[in-house]
């Protein structure tokens, strides 16, 4: 714990009346496995700051007010407390934030200055977090690799391939207890790669395995301060295998988990989103029979870095100030910053970012417990037709990336997309407005399933919808169908050449009632083009007045073009936006589209 004492300063409120504000201010910084001893909670993604300080000897204060930000004197967020301490979290590691308090009265139209300023950084926090699931098809190790793959046993129990223009990231494969023999058989899953060496590209069903109690492999790779995400893919015949992941500095509990088919082969796919609390660290896989019989077999895995963060604008709604300058009694103009200010009610934050075919970081600037993520529709800059995918979410940020679809090369010239992020549930903003943010996870494919809300509206509202997680390598998109006051039809969309079959994903959506206003200094406007939009640019004119380019979120609301297309935008500026459908062709080279009914969301702070 730190002890930082800050002088006395004597701060003249009123013409006759001092209030002398003493602050003293206490920081204890929680790394994550103290967060974890202490709540119980399955990863920590931000730190704690306690303060304190002398009470006030002045009966007009009643409450104190903690401001704080990431700048100095640029406070973004405040916390209220009747008491002369208070605790601050959700603050983000790797971050330093400033803290400066004031006193006021019950009421807030008398305050006085600020205290003396302090500030602390709070450090990285580690993360190990596991998914774990049963692969099909085939996994494209140059989709997924973006820093480096590597595949064992093409030809022979020797045979190493991987990823030919990356320096190498992911560490030898070493055997435990034994040497591994190479099998390949119809009945597993199927690699390819276009990036490769020796062979610059292949597809094949080969592997490793090893038989006996204890036998195995163990696997290590780089670990730091930035976020990445290994998966692996294993699997055996006839056992159970157990796995068990930590890393070297011991920042994140251990993941220890068994798979098992007792009867067949089986295959699994195991992606772990990591980051260590110091640099120079190890993640350390190990993976071994827990039975006799059968054996435990490894294929492949690939290495991304979802720890870049994203060249982004963020704008958060404002939180107005309407506390007085004690002094002259006047009122206070809103705060708002250009980068991230802070909101009221149920959090929401909107951005901006520009992306490419790597894996990206974006951390958010608000405190959210159970974020829900909609990323719809891409900029025009490269004509490669493309969508959006998005994976990682957590309470601290998410992952993003384009992704061309499967007949493309992969590589993609930057785009701008625009996000929205609200806090999981139905909600009633101020002016009355319904809005409903959730999830749901669906498989199905060329088709849809009904998905209801937790309680109608009055009229159909707004569904944007985003393919939240990367179980799956193949680009896929979500369409909706059959918008109405109780629900909502959603499927998954692949490449028309594919043969349609794909992995259960997660599904964010945000429905928003059709409106117009500003809520917490968050200008905005939600609405349809009606069957307007099709191939040919649309140009949707606002009927909100903004004073600089908005943010941008817009999705299909129909499904009358049955052709797997996504929604690209160009000429955004402050009265309107061109939009459009884009088909893919993966099948034929056409690419006209049906009129489509598109919602759109536009919003920026005041």
């Amino acid at each position: 714990m730190v002890n930082a004492m800050l002088r006395t300063r004597t701060l003249q409120d009123h013409p006759r009346t001092d209030i002398h504000l003493g602050f003293i201010l206490f920081v204890q910084m929680f790394l994550l496995l103290m967060l974890l001893s202490a709540s119980g909670l399955s990863q920590a993604a931000a730190g704690e700051v306690r303060l304190a300080w002398n009470a006030v000897n002045d009966t007009r204060a009643a409450r104190y007010e903690v401001h704080y930000g990431t700048a100095s004197k640029t406070y973004q967020s405040k916390v209220q407390v009747t008491t002369a301490s208070a605790t601050v979290s959700g603050l983000a590691g790797g971050s330093k934030y400033f803290f400066a308090t004031r006193a006021c009265t019950s009421d807030g139209k008398l305050c006085s200055a600020f205290s003396n300023e302090v500030n602390v950084s709070i450090p990285t926090a580690a993360q190990l977090t596991p998914t774990l699931t049963t692969p099909s098809g085939t996994a494209n190790l140059t989709a997924e690799g973006a820093i480096d793959w590597i595949h064992w046993g093409i030809d022979r129990p020797t045979s190493v391939s991987r990823k030919a223009s990356a320096a190498t990231r992911i560490g030898t494969l070493t055997a435990i207890g034994g040497s591994p023999l190479r099998f390949t058989t119809t009945s597993r899953l199927a690699y390819s790669w276009t990036n490769g060496t020796p062979k610059t590209s292949a597809t094949t069903r080969a592997g490793l395995y090893i038989s006996g109690l204890n036998k195995g492999y163990e696997l290590r790779v780089p670990a730091d301060t930035n976020a990445r995400t290994l998966t692996l893919y294993l699997g055996g015949f006839k056992t159970r295998g157990r796995i068990e992941v930590r890393l070297s500095d011991n920042s994140a509990p251990v993941y220890a988990a068994t798979v098992e088919n007792l009867k067949a082969t089986f295959d699994r796919r195991l992606v772990l989103n990591y980051r260590a609390a110091s640099a120079a660290q190890t993640l350390i896989v190990r993976y071994t029979q827990a039975i006799s019989g059968g054996n435990v077999s490894i294929q492949a895995a690939t290495l991304r870095n979802s720890a870049t963060t994203a060249t982004s604008s963020i704008k958060a709604m404002a939180e107005a100030q309407t506390t007085s300058t004690a002094n002259t009694g006047t009122q206070s103009p809103p705060t708002t910053s250009a980068d991230a200010v802070a909101a009221t009610g149920p959090a929401i934050e909107i951005g901006e970012v520009e992306i490419n075919q790597e894996w990206q970081r974006v951390e958010l600037q608000r405190a959210f417990k159970d974020p829900v993520v909609v990323v719809k529709a891409l900029s025009s800059y490269d004509p490669e037709p493309a969508i959006i995918r998005v994976d990682a979410i957590d309470p601290a940020g998410f992952s993003i990336r384009v992704q061309e679809w499967d007949y493309l090369d992969g590589a993609h010239d930057l785009e701008t997309v625009s996000y929205l992020v609200m806090e999981r549930g139905r909600h009633q903003l101020p002016d009355g407005v319904w809005v409903e943010a959730d999830s749901l996870v669906t498989g199905t494919t060329q088709a849809f399933q009904r998905h209801l809300f937790s309680a109608p509206f009055e009229d159909a509202p707004v569904v944007f919808a985003t393919v939240a997680s990367f179980n799956e390598s193949d680009a896929v998109t979500a369409r909706l169908h059959a918008i109405e006051t109780d629900g909502f039809d959603v499927g998954l969309r692949e490449q028309e050449a594919n043969a349609q079959q794909h992995l259960p994903e997660r599904i964010d959506f945000i429905a928003w009632e059709a409106s117009s206003g500003v809520v917490d200094g968050m200008r905005y406007e939600v609405g349809r083009t009606g069957r307007m939009v099709n191939h040919e640019a649309h140009n949707l004119v606002y009927q909100t007045a903004f004073v600089r380019p908005p943010v941008l979120v817009a999705d299909m609301q129909t499904t009358h073009g049955d052709d797997t297309a996504a929604l690209r935008w160009q000429n955004l500026n402050v009265e309107s936006v061109d939009l459009r459908v884009q088909e893919e062709q993966s099948r034929d080279r056409e690419m006209t589209h049906l009129l489509e009914d598109v919602g759109y969301f536009i919003a920026d702070v005041e």
